[in-house]
C-alpha cells in the first residue's frame, strides 16, 4: 500500500435538499478535504442558491440519473480519491475523519457500512434490507472479498476504479455504488469497512424506485460475471495500481 497521501475531494450529489443542505453542511469540517464540490441534478427549492450564496463550488450534472451524474463529476476532479456524501441526513459526519484517514493511507474503497455490527440503519425497509443482502453476498463471490454493504452512498474510492474500461461501459441507471464494489471485488483491490448508523433522512421524500434500482443491478452483476469470465482475464484477475 502507498504511503503517499492521497488528495481527496467531498462530493455531495443534490436533488431539492436544501433543508439538510442548510442543517448538515455548516457542520462539516471542511478542512478534511482538499476539494469540495456539489453536482446538482436540478433542484428547484433553493438548493443551488444557497450552494452560491454560500460560495459553495456547484455544478449541474451533465447527463441523467445518480450515477451519471456522480460518473460526470469525477471525472473534471483533480483529487486522487473522491468521498461520496448525502446530504438527506442518511449520512453522519462522525465518520468522516476515519474515512479520510483510510483513503490517505492507500486503501482504494472505504466503506460506512449500515451492517457492521454495531452499527445498524435507521431508514431501511424490509424489502431494501433484503435486497442489500442479496446484491451484497452475490457481489462478494465476484472478487471473495468480504463486505456487508455495497448499496451505501457513503463511501470513499480511489478515482481509478471509474477509469477501468469496463466501468463506464456497464454504468447504467442508479448503479454507480454498487459497481464500484464489484470492481474492487473483481480487480482484488483493497477494501476497509466502518461500521456507521444510518439515521432516518431529513427534508424531503427518498427518490429511489426500488424496483427499477434492483434490476439495474442485476443487470450489472450479470454483466461483471460475464466480463470476468469471457472479458480479458489477464486484466480482470491482475490487481492495477
Amino acid at each position: 500500500m502507498s504511503n503517499k497521501p492521497k488528495t481527496i475531494t467531498l462530493l455531495l450529489p443534490t436533488l431539492n435538499e436544501v433543508t439538510g443542505l442548510k442543517t448538515i453542511f455548516p457542520t462539516i469540517d471542511q478542512s478534511l478535504f482538499d476539494d469540495v464540490l456539489i453536482v446538482d441534478g436540478g433542484s428547484t427549492d433553493g438548493t443551488v442558491e444557497y450552494a452560491i450564496n454560500h460560495n459553495i463550488r456547484i455544478m449541474t450534472q451533465l447527463r441523467k440519473g445518480l450515477g451519471a451524474a456522480v460518473m460526470d463529476a469525477v471525472s473534471i476532479l483533480k483529487t486522487d480519491c473522491v468521498i461520496e456524501f448525502s446530504l438527506d441526513g442518511n449520512c453522519m459526519i462522525e465518520q468522516l475523519p476515519e474515512i479520510v484517514q483510510k483513503l490517505r493511507e492507500g486503501y482504494d474503497l472505504v466503506v460506512v457500512s449500515r451492517y457492521l455490527p454495531p452499527a445498524k440503519s435507521y431508514d431501511d425497509s424490509l424489502v431494501t434490507a433484503f435486497g442489500n443482502f442479496i446484491f451484497t453476498r452475490i457481489i462478494r463471490w465476484l472478487g471473495n472479498i468480504s463486505v456487508t454493504d455495497v448499496l451505501t452512498i457513503y463511501r470513499g474510492f480511489n478515482v481509478k476504479i471509474v477509469k477501468y474500461p469496463e466501468f463506464n461501459r456497464i454504468l447504467y441507471g442508479p448503479v454507480f455504488e454498487p459497481l464500484v464494489s464489484a470492481v474492487a471485488a473483481v480487480r482484488k483491490l483493497s477494501v476497509y469497512e466502518i461500521a456507521g448508523d444510518e439515521p432516518k433522512r431529513i427534508g424531503g421524500v427518498s427518490k429511489m424506485h426500488v424496483i427499477y434500482n434492483g434490476l439495474c443491478i442485476v443487470l450489472m452483476i450479470i454483466k461483471m460475471y460475464l466480463f470476468k469470465w469471457f472479458g480479458n482475464h489477464e486484466a480482470y484477475q491482475t490487481r492495477n495500481s
